[in-house]
């Protein structure tokens, strides 16, 4: 990979890492929190169904923070870009896409064929 095309993927992971945690107001803190006092059962379902879907983005977002850290890590270790399968090198466009892809679009297509034929989650 060019120097500058590294250079603009590691802007662009380190600016999505600063966004996530300016904007992590997200804390699993009290989502578990529970209001027994109402007693619409219409509004517990709310208040409950609210809850597990921020639940699920805190989540989602951690799990994306995660990611961001693993590729800058990458960056670091001079392996930013390389397929986790067949050490080939990612393409351009897709790191574009998807800044923390892990796997080659061939080697990815295989995953999800082998996930979709065993219902387990090869990543």
């Amino acid at each position: 990979m060019k120097k500058k095309d590294l250079n603009y993927l590691k802007k662009f992971l380190i600016q999505q890492l600063m966004d996530l945690l300016n904007r992590s107001d997200c804390s699993l803190n009290g989502l578990d929190d529970t209001d027994d006092n109402l007693s619409d059962l219409l509004d517990r379902a709310t208040q409950i169904s609210e809850r597990e879907f921020s639940h699920h983005l805190c989540s989602r977002e951690k799990l994306y923070l995660r990611r961001i850290e693993r590729s800058l890590q990458d960056v670091e270790d001079g392996v930013y870009g390389l397929c986790e399968q067949c050490d080939k090198e990612i393409s351009l466009a897709r790191l574009k896409a998807r800044p923390t892809a892990r796997y080659c679009i061939d080697c990815k297509t295989q995953l999800e064929k082998m996930e979709k034929l065993t219902g387990i989650d090869a990543t």
